[in-house]
């Protein structure tokens, strides 16, 4: 074996003899450095790095077990096998723990320092084989989740995509609906961050303002752009708009914590709204968050078949109708906020 495909090891004993003897018996097999003492050590292994050291416990200068400490801080996979003169199990027991794989007892024979050699280097490739192991390991996980951010990048992209078409599709039918989404939603979040609610919370219930009239997909146009007092017939089929938006979006696992949302919005608190006739706090937080806000649009807002009422009108209206078609707590909020004084027309 050529010497600089050796194994570096770096004897460190202050008594010539046994540092000697073991530079004889490792001499042939790997390449050995020897230090008088623990400074000429720590500054050979400052300088040089090494698979295994071997180290007196006992030196006048920087005892083994001191070195042992510095050598494992800087280098944990380089192994250290100790020397001790008697054997003391204190000092032995305070090596291992210490992180050195073994020791050996002066006066030392051939096979036990060969043996030792070779169970400490076995030990420090498994060590260096784990450690590139999770070196590539991290790499990989690394890699992974950059594809997976890129893949939910791509998510979030068409489910923006997939909201945005749904949203023109009902423009396309109904001009008013535009503008009436942007003006709700605003507020709906506005109503929703003052009632306390959380981030992913108040998150459902901007996709849910934003898709809450998409059923009307399925609503004739001569219905949802009739001046005219709609018919019973007409009123039935306009009902029908949360079902339709349910069922349309329900596919869309993006869209699954919304669906009751959009189910929900027409509600009263009274149990006399639609689709099911849920009563209080049954319907959910969301849908009563939005059924109120899109109330007061349609109330702010000059429409076909009536006039804008004035904020003082929305205002009468909401007190006289809390309990009865809102949530009396969200209708408390709006008015002791004043928040219909800050509602948009943007």
């Amino acid at each position: 074996m050529e010497n600089r495909m050796k194994r570096k090891v770096l004897v460190v004993d202050d008594e010539l003899g046994p540092r000697e003897a073991l530079r004889m018996i490792l001499g042939e097999d790997y390449d050995v450095s020897v230090a008088s003492g623990g400074l000429e050590a720590r500054d050979n292994f400052l300088n040089k790095e090494y698979d295994l050291m071997i180290m007196d416990i006992k030196m006048p200068d920087i005892n083994g077990i001191d070195l042992l400490t510095e050598v494992k801080t800087k280098s944990p996979e380089t192994e250290v096998i100790m020397i001790t003169a008697y054997a003391s199990v204190d000092t032995a027991t305070d090596a291992l723990r210490m992180g050195a794989l073994d020791y050996i007892i002066k006066p030392f024979d051939t096979s036990s320092v060969l043996e030792a050699v070779q169970k400490g280097l076995s030990r420090r490739d498994d060590s260096l084989s784990i450690k590139t192991r999770l070196q590539e390991l991290q790499i990989a996980n690394k890699v992974l989740e950059e594809r997976i951010d890129d893949a939910f990048k791509n998510i979030q992209s068409h489910f923006q995509e997939t909201v945005d078409s749904l949203v023109e599709a009902v423009d396309a039918k109904d001009s008013y609906t535009k503008g009436h989404l942007k003006r709700m939603s605003k507020f709906a979040l506005l109503l929703g961050k003052e009632a306390n609610l959380s981030q992913e919370e108040l998150g459902l219930i901007q996709h849910a303002a934003v898709l809450h009239d998409i059923g009307k997909i399925g609503v004739p146009e001569a219905i949802l752009l009739k001046k005219d007092t709609l018919s019973r017939e007409e009123f039935e089929i306009i009902k029908k708009h949360p079902v339709i938006g349910a069922r349309i979006i329900s596919p869309v696992q993006s869209f699954k914590e919304v669906v009751p949302l959009v189910l929900y919005h027409h509600e009263r608190f009274d149990g006399t709204g639609y689709p099911d006739g849920l009563k209080g706090n049954r319907i959910p937080l969301g849908a009563r968050i939005i059924g109120i806000a899109d109330a007061i649009d349609a109330m702010l807002t000059e429409r076909p078949y009536a006039r804008a009422k004035t904020v003082d009108e929305v205002r009468k209206e909401l007190q006289q109708f809390a309990g009865i078609q809102f949530d009396p707590q969200l209708v408390k909020i709006i008015i002791s906020k004043d928040l219909l004084a800050l509602y948009t027309f943007q």
